[in-house]
């Protein structure tokens, strides 16, 4: 009976030596730091993400503005002084911009191809900032009590070609352009060509990243296809740019010839779908 209650009273729990102890508790204090150092991972990418997120760009380009409200039009020769600054801004190599004369020329022959973003602006708010395009902006409507402007963002401008591809002959332009006959020039815009050359897209710098650039894009292709008349977008861009318009739905033809700027380009070229028609 004794042998029998010592047996009763024993604990017989299971037990874990000293140095188990202590491995487990450094084991679940690892993991414990591990998981830590996890989530401050996690958490220090979502603050990186959200700070270079285009949201975050626009408000610190732009700290005047309470809700970034843009508005997308063609553009007008009245609009050309806000394009040659917005060149001059966006392009260190002179020989890259297009001329004012050559602004002009597409701006007045065939506006149609153009685009640009604008935002109201009233310039008291934004006049320290050196935006580029902000003395040349125009009023929003006369007489307005507070002074709003309507502030170049972005543009594209564009002529048409007869080829498949931009070549010199396309980025050039009539010198003797406002005589009439000039119509009938080799180079520059050609009324009866199918493909858009893309000449220029530029976005302020304060604004680059921001998401600008992608949004007119879109916004010119959609206009494209319903444009109806022609079935190709063509550019020429440097290397650095290939994968950028390649995200935007060009295809990469390789080694432009064109010698525009000093070369060293690469012909892009986007096929505008054929319009869905309707079953009979």
């Amino acid at each position: 009976m004794a042998s029998s209650q010592e047996e009763g009273s024993k604990d017989l729990s299971p037990r874990t030596s000293p140095s188990r102890e202590h491995d487990q508790a450094v084991d679940e204090s690892s993991d414990v730091d591990g998981d830590f150092a996890e989530l401050q991972k996690m958490l220090s990418q979502k603050r990186r993400a959200a700070k270079d997120s285009p949201e975050t760009r626009l408000r610190e380009a732009l700290p005047f503005i309470t809700e970034f409200v843009p508005f997308i039009r063609p553009l007008t020769v009245s609009d050309v002084d806000s394009c040659i600054a917005l060149e001059n801004a966006c392009f260190s190599n002179p020989a890259h911009r297009a001329s004012p004369e050559k602004l002009e020329y597409r701006l007045t022959v065939c506006p149609e191809l153009s685009l640009g973003i604008f935002l109201t602006v009233i310039p008291e708010q934004a006049n320290d900032l050196g935006i580029e395009t902000l003395p040349h902006a125009k009023p929003v409507e006369t007489g307005r009590a507070d002074g709003a402007v309507s502030m170049l963002l972005a543009h594209i401008v564009s002529s048409r070609c007869r080829g498949d591809i931009v070549t010199d002959s396309d980025m050039d332009y009539p010198k003797d352009w406002r005589n009439q006959k000039s119509r009938a020039a080799e180079v520059g815009h050609q009324e009866s060509g199918t493909t858009v050359g893309l000449h220029s897209l530029a976005v302020l710098p304060r604004l680059h990243r921001s998401g600008l650039g992608q949004m007119i894009m879109k916004a010119y292709l959609d206009q494209m296809r319903g444009y109806g008349v022609v079935n190709r977008v063509a550019l020429i861009c440097q290397d650095h740019l290939v994968s950028y318009y390649e995200r935007l739905g060009f295809k990469n033809l390789g080694e432009s010839k064109a010698q525009f700027g000093g070369g060293g380009w690469n012909d892009m070229v986007y096929d505008i779908p054929p319009p869905n028609k309707s079953a009979a």
